[in-house]
């Protein structure tokens, strides 16, 4: 079917935010595939005039299911450092859906990947290793691909590792990059970079696209809270890989700790250019900040 395209993982962030994105275009039929039904996320989309389904990674016949008829898939697996091996799980839920795009004939797959982390450095980061993995097993049965690769979200600088209160409206990030830059992306942008690619796919497949939307050290993150967010003070912790992930605590600390030592070697290699070309609109951390200044404030309990 010409305009039908199926995201697979739409209970992910990164999947909410390429549906959203998806269905501001009324030419696309767009599908939206979930391993949980029960997820709020799910009622909600289906209200609105998407097709839900349900699939199941291991089920072969629920992966064609899901892909049936589509002209266009978004791929997004995710990592669930509970499974016994998270890695292995990751890889094989990836080939699963991969295999399903081939033998249903779609022609067009985005997947959002990443790189490799052990093989290139010798330091296991399974989140990353994984999508780094299934990237490669696309590229060997010859799908028609356009790999994303996404670097660190704006708002995970806030969220997933929150800034620590020192202080009466004075906080520390604690992110161990040293003075390298981090790049960064706000999640309501992955999804217009990936309906653009959608929409072009003779430019886009066979290539794989590193998107940024800024590169700042944390001190330079710090800096622009600060300015923002007056009277609150942000300062860079200064804090190393290793006592990251002492404190991080969690089964996955370990991985991320490797992710930010393959970016503090200087291994992002993102492109604001390509970014730029694939999202016109696309915003840097101050202009993000300027924007959600009252849910940063609230979420931070800055008075």
């Amino acid at each position: 079917m010409e305009g039908a395209v199926v995201v697979i993982g739409a209970d992910s962030r990164e999947g909410q935010s390429v549906v959203a994105a998806l269905v501001q275009d009324p030419r696309l039929k767009v599908r939206a595939a979930f391993d949980d039904m029960s997820n709020p996320q799910a009622t909600t989309l289906s209200t609105s005039g998407v097709d839900i389904v349900q699939f199941d990674p291991q089920d072969g016949s629920s992966v064609d299911a899901a892909l049936k008829g589509m002209c266009s898939s978004i791929i997004i697996t995710t990592t669930n450092f509970q499974d016994a091996d998270p890695l292995k799980g990751e890889i094989r839920r990836g080939y699963s859906l991969a295999d399903g795009c081939k033998r249903q004939g779609v022609r067009h797959v985005v997947f959002l990947g990443q790189h490799h982390v052990h093989r290139q450095y010798g330091l296991p980061s399974r989140h990353m290793d994984a999508k780094a993995s299934i990237n490669d097993y696309m590229n060997e049965i010859a799908l028609p691909k356009t790999e994303v690769i996404l670097p660190y979200f704006f708002e995970d600088i806030l969220l997933a590792v929150k800034p620590s209160t020192v202080g009466h409206n004075a906080y520390k990030l604690a992110l161990p990059m040293g003075d390298t830059g981090l790049d960064g992306i706000s999640l309501t942008q992955v999804g217009p970079v990936v309906a653009s690619i959608i929409h072009n796919p003779r430019r886009w497949i066979g290539k794989s696209c590193s998107i940024s939307a800024d590169r700042l050290t944390i001190h330079e993150y710090a800096v622009t809270l600060s300015r923002l967010l007056h009277p609150a003070q942000f300062k860079d912790d200064r804090i190393s890989v290793r006592a990251f992930v002492e404190t991080h605590r969690g089964p996955e600390s370990q991985d991320l700790g490797n992710m930010f030592e393959f970016w503090k070697k200087g291994s992002q290699q993102m492109s604001k250019t390509i970014t730029a070309e694939l999202c016109n609109d696309v915003k840097c951390f101050h202009t993000w900040v300027s924007e959600n200044k009252d849910h940063i404030r609230h979420s931070l309990n800055i008075s």
